[in-house]
């Protein structure tokens, strides 16, 4: 049985081996062995296999090894997932009891076990984590089990082959504009970004030419609704691939529709909410509910924007991040792989598909960032009034914190008046 495993994690490797050579950037500069070690542990504490961890290294980073390699460096670390020391349940216990005090109330008992690895560095079981918050928070996994919906069934060809892009609307009320974006295939987040307006098409542009400038790839086609804040980036999309030889070249390598049309994103709002911006929403509308907050106040709303925006994108960063390694599993009876949605978007091959985005031309992907784009501002004259007022000013970082210092910006402002 031994011998058997380990033929087929040789014939795979060699298959994706010769997958990925085609792929390997040539310009990347050779990798030290401290290199090679720290990538290594930070792929196996997100929770990836070896022959990921192989396949990541060599497409990712230009690193050719071997299973044997990488399962040399993780014996010499003692980093074996059969020999886990796992925290201890009480320790665990008060972790998960603090996390449901917030936006982690929204969540299930997997995305908690993947925050407690990513965020706390915790090995931790997930029945545990499954008993724990049943114990903790009855009333919450009843309420979680009563929303499962059925829908249909969507498929992409491969990473990049769609983009779908589009704003959410639901902390708008209180100043904070969300902005996402989807791979059709992998379901990766390609980015999720808030700021102070989701109206200004060369802010949305921007969020699109950086994500050019990061992944280098341009997709073969960009999905979108009929809003006007997407018309800069949808128009560069048809820049970028004018040139294309594929039948969806130029004009046609954009869709625009209506917003429920639009099924990958829509429903990933759906995950967003219950991956804890619910707990936001809710806490926004206590502060408006108790007259802590008074939307039809300017000062009050830049104070706001002032004190949370940032804890807002520190929260949609996490979000992201636990959602792009956490296990999508296969559908029953539907074509949709199942998989990790970095893996599904960074090792194609391992899925016997392929990149289907073009090579981004980075001179003109700068030129046009300088041009069509503005980067995120917000709050630059409110931050200037709130450091005359308090000159040792520090950032929160964390809900209460920054609630106290908005409650104190408050009152140092009426004080003026």
């Amino acid at each position: 049985m031994k011998m058997t495993t380990w033929i087929v994690f040789c014939v795979c490797f060699i298959i994706l081996l010769g997958i990925a050579q085609a792929t390997v950037p040539r310009y990347l500069p050779p990798t030290s062995i401290t290199d090679k070690t720290l990538l290594t542990v930070e792929y196996f504490q997100k929770g990836f296999k070896i022959y990921e961890i192989v396949a990541f290294l060599l497409t990712r980073h230009g690193i050719i090894t071997s299973l044997r390699t990488v399962k040399r460096i993780l014996k010499r670390l003692n980093l074996k997932r059969r020999n886990i020391i796992y925290t201890p349940l009480e320790i665990l216990s008060d972790v998960i009891n603090r996390e449901i005090q917030t936006s982690g109330q929204c969540i299930g008992y997997r995305t908690m076990w993947r925050r407690l690895m990513l965020d706390y560095n915790m090995y931790v079981k997930r029945d545990d984590v499954m008993e724990i918050m049943r114990a903790l928070d009855p009333v919450g996994v009843e309420l979680r089990k009563a929303h499962r919906l059925r829908r249909r069934v969507y498929f992409a060809k491969g990473p990049n082959f769609v983009w779908h892009i589009d704003g959410y609307d639901k902390l708008k009320p209180y100043g904070f504009c969300i902005h996402g974006a989807v791979d059709g295939f992998s379901r990766k987040i390609i980015w999720l970004e808030v700021s102070d307006s989701n109206n200004d098409p060369r802010l949305i542009a921007r969020y699109f030419l950086d994500t050019l400038n990061e992944h280098k790839k341009v997709p073969r086609i960009l999905r979108s609704d009929g809003g006007t804040e997407n018309c800069i980036a949808l128009l560069l999309q048809q820049y970028f691939r004018h040139d294309a030889t594929d039948p969806f070249a130029g004009a046609r390598s954009v869709v625009v529709g209506k917003s429920t049309s639009n099924q990958r994103i829509e429903r990933w709002w759906g995950t967003l909410r219950q991956n804890g911006i619910h707990w936001w929403i809710n806490f926004f509308k206590d502060l408006r509910d108790t007259g802590t907050f008074n939307e039809l106040d300017a000062i009050q709303c830049e104070n706001l924007k002032f004190c949370f925006m940032d804890l807002i994108q520190t929260e949609l960063d996490r979000i992201a991040q636990q959602w792009n390694v956490h296990e999508i599993r296969e559908q029953t009876n539907s074509s949709v792989i199942g998989g990790k949605p970095d893996t599904l978007f960074f090792i194609p091959g391992l899925f016997e598909t392929h990149d289907f985005g073009n090579a981004a031309n980075l001179n003109d992907v700068n030129v046009c960032k300088d041009m069509y784009s503005r980067p995120k501002r917000h709050c630059e004259e409110f931050k200037e009034l709130a450091h005359l007022l308090k000159p040792d000013l520090q950032m929160p970082l964390d809900a209460e914190s920054a609630l106290r210092m908005y409650t104190e910006l408050n009152n140092l402002i009426s004080r003026i008046d």
